[in-house]
């Protein structure tokens, strides 16, 4: 090989070792000096709140997912049921207070230092809704039909919320207040094809399509029927009235309820009976009652009802 030749390569060879050997040894520095990432510590007894995270799981104790915490008030969110507020009958649940996952998929959570306020964690797809914040939330400690929620938003105003492959609005954040009556469907959860709802000072039925069933009614609605429904008024006295706002017993009550094809009455003057609301007349005896008498109504497994005043069966009607 000619010297210059030689000389030529070994000069290259001296250029290239002076670039790439400086380098080489700085990617091992980078490589054994820089931060370690700390390893994923293992759940291993499944707490719900491990390592600053909330952990989902299914029934068979497969897991669905995991929530990073933000703050230290990181859980489910309230379940605010205030329906009591307006003397609505309301189901009342022995489950905890807190809203649980709903359809395998969504999380009602909490993770605010500062105040109570509810989002949806899609827990499958790892996002959080935060930007849509609800006040309070609400399914009865049960669920609701169709996965839907009765939410509260920032200015006050409620809506309901169906949880399905996206979050859908059911009914509009405009009304001052919503709530559902105590009818539980085959699958255990509140049946959502009627709500109560108050708008501008004025009651009425709203369907899940949001259509409006009713005429305004100015006294709280506490119960209904596909006919009748109950209404109470500032004074606590009830009215049994149809949807169009149209009295259908004249008299003042102290209480109503509807107890199978009947209406439980008690009058303002301490008198109890059954009105049979299909033949439209009184179909059991008429009590004379005290403030102090408990009186309760049910029905047996022949499908009668039994008439108790303070334990006693008083009167039993086919």
């Amino acid at each position: 090989m000619d010297k210059k030749v030689q000389k030529g390569a070994l000069i290259l060879i001296i250029i290239l070792l002076i670039i790439f050997v400086p380098l080489a040894c700085l990617g091992l520095y980078f490589r054994f000096s820089g931060p370690v990432e700390s390893p994923v510590k293992e759940n291993v007894g499944k707490e719900f709140f491990f390592d600053n995270k909330l952990w989902f799981y299914k029934e068979d104790g497969s897991l669905l997912g995991i929530y990073e915490c933000t703050t230290k008030n990181c859980n489910y969110a309230l379940n605010t049921v205030d329906d009591s507020n307006y003397g609505l009958d309301s189901f009342e649940s022995n489950e905890d207070e807190r809203i649980k996952i709903i359809d395998n998929r969504y999380a009602i959570l909490n993770d605010n230092e500062t105040s109570e306020e509810a989002f949806v964690y899609d827990i499958v797809n790892n996002t959080s809704y935060k930007m849509a914040a609800y006040v309070s939330a609400k399914d009865y400690g049960v669920g609701l039909a169709d996965n839907m929620l009765i939410v509260k938003n920032s200015a006050q105003k409620y809506g309901v919320i169906k949880l399905a492959d996206t979050i859908e609005i059911v009914l509009p954040f405009e009304y001052d207040f919503i709530g559902l009556k105590n009818e539980v469907n085959s699958e255990g959860k509140l049946a959502t094809d009627y709500f109560i709802t108050l708008k501008n000072g004025n009651w009425n039925l709203t369907d899940k399509n949001g259509a409006t069933l009713t005429v305004d009614i100015a006294d709280t609605i506490i119960d209904y029927t596909g006919t009748y429904i109950i209404t109470k008024n500032n004074q606590e006295i009830y009215h049994l009235i149809n949807y169009n706002n149209e009295a259908i017993l004249t008299d003042d009550f102290a209480n109503l309820s509807f107890i199978d094809k009947y209406l439980s009455c008690t009058t303002v003057d301490n008198t109890f009976y059954l009105y049979d609301l299909a033949n439209k007349k009184i179909a059991s005896e008429t009590y004379d009652i005290t403030a102090n008498d408990e009186i309760l109504t049910d029905v047996d497994t022949n499908n009668n009802v039994v008439i108790s005043i303070n334990d006693q069966v008083v009167e039993t009607i086919s």
